[in-house]
């Protein structure tokens, strides 16, 4: 396991598991740290499987290629000024997800099985959307547990 940090956003990343942060580059600066490099608000994926190089924020590309067994997180920051809005009211980090909380209807271009879910949030003063998918609906009990147990080792700040 390794430590991924950066942009006031850290993550304890498995063996076998693929992390990338990045900053969405077209926004304005809003990141909490105002020393960190570069414009834009904050892009987290992970998944259990190999990351393509080229994806959108919610990891569209990714799920192509993701397999019955995959899991995959995609964290995208919001502009703080959403903070305060009912979208974004749920307060930490929603790191109990629940099997029955995935639905093959929930992702933008359904795909063989799979299943998704967004929650939104706040925490650190920071708003979130939490997007995860899983490469099995028939298996979303133990995709569940392992998409849990990654969001344990997620930390805002």
């Amino acid at each position: 396991m390794h430590r991924l940090s950066a942009y006031g956003i850290g993550l304890d990343v498995p063996t076998g598991w693929e992390a990338e942060l990045s900053l969405q580059q077209n926004l304005k600066k809003t990141v909490a740290d105002p020393a960190a490099p570069g414009d834009g608000l904050v892009v987290l994926h992970a998944a259990n499987f190999w990351l393509p190089n080229e994806r959108d924020d919610y990891g569209s590309e990714a799920l192509e290629i993701m397999a019955p067994t995959g899991v995959f997180i995609a964290l995208v920051e919001f502009d703080p000024g959403a903070v305060g809005s009912l979208l974004f009211e749920h307060h930490g980090i929603p790191a109990d997800l629940q099997p029955d909380d995935f639905d093959p209807n929930a992702l933008r271009r359904p795909m063989r099985g799979q299943a998704g879910l967004q929650r939104f949030f706040h925490a650190a003063g920071r708003a979130f959307c939490l997007h995860a998918a899983i490469g099995s609906y028939k298996h979303r009990h133990p995709l569940t547990q392992e998409a849990n147990s990654i969001l344990l080792g997620l930390t805002i700040e």
